[in-house]
């Protein structure tokens, strides 16, 4: 094996990746960190304010779910157990918004 150590010897040093994220169009030099945190949400999910990548933020859930409550007419339930409402009672429990 004439000549394979000095091949390895000569041989360049390898060219560091810089990682890249294109966010609004525009394509961006980005910490490993960033880059990963980027990678892991989407890029639509970030944007650019004051030359600075922030995320966007996030809209709360407006669903809303029924509720059991007392009411004035209502169902009467087996073992307190809102599976198994048993006969329509004054007083008794209702789903509600």
């Amino acid at each position: 094996m004439p000549g394979f150590f000095e091949a390895l010897t000569n041989m360049p040093e390898p060219k560091k990746v810089i990682p890249k994220a294109t966010i609004d169009g525009r394509e961006f030099e980005v910490s490993t960190e960033l880059f990963k945190e980027i990678q892991k949400h989407g890029e639509q999910e970030y944007t650019v304010k004051n030359d600075k990548i922030v995320m966007k933020p996030q809209s709360q859930a407006k669903r809303r779910y029924p509720m059991l409550a007392k009411g004035e007419k209502g169902r009467d339930l087996l073992d307190a157990n809102m599976f198994w409402p048993t006969d329509e009672v004054d007083g008794g429990y209702e789903w509600t918004r």
